[in-house]
């Protein structure tokens, strides 16, 4: 259900985006803060495969379906969300990768929120897959202090 809502949430915004935005440039929003921009990214994560448009699609689609196989073993609602906001967040991503131009494998994801003019772009999908990380985060620590509740402290002195 969370992958569903992050998947047609990021679809939404990327329309408005695409049809409010294109050809307007940054557009500045509390008081020069926070941008928003247009922008297609081809390359990746920190436009890091450069020229590897196919790679970044073919790494993508194997995510979803890695990210999709380790969901059914989810047994923590702190692990569920990570999972429902990852498998969104890489399957909005994809959707673009496989339907945008220039075709299958080789569209660009349709980045618009700028948060500083001298970093990168990102979306929904890109902000539903750190807040994956968070919640992943949060099911660690809560595994740890269960496990550590549960231990008899292994490093008192015998009685």
């Amino acid at each position: 259900m969370i992958a569903g809502v992050v998947v047609a949430l990021d679809a939404a915004t990327k329309a408005i985006a695409v049809h409010a935005l294109a050809g307007r440039g940054v557009v500045n929003l509390l008081g020069g803060r926070f941008h928003l921009e247009l922008y297609r990214n081809f390359a990746g994560p920190g436009n890091i495969l450069q020229g590897h448009t196919l790679l970044v699609s073919v790494l993508s689609l194997i995510a979803v379906a890695l990210i999709t196989v380790a969901a059914w073993s989810v047994r923590t609602t702190s692990y569920a969300i990570a999972t429902g906001l990852l498998l969104g967040g890489g399957i909005g991503n994809l959707l673009d990768r496989l339907l945008r131009a220039p075709g299958p494998l080789r569209g660009g994801v349709v980045d618009w929120i700028k948060p500083t003019l001298s970093g990168g772009s990102l979306n929904v999908a890109d902000l539903a897959i750190n807040a994956a990380v968070i919640a992943l985060l949060v099911g660690l620590a809560l595994d740890w202090h269960r496990h550590h509740r549960e231990e008899p402290d292994c490093d008192a002195a015998p009685a």
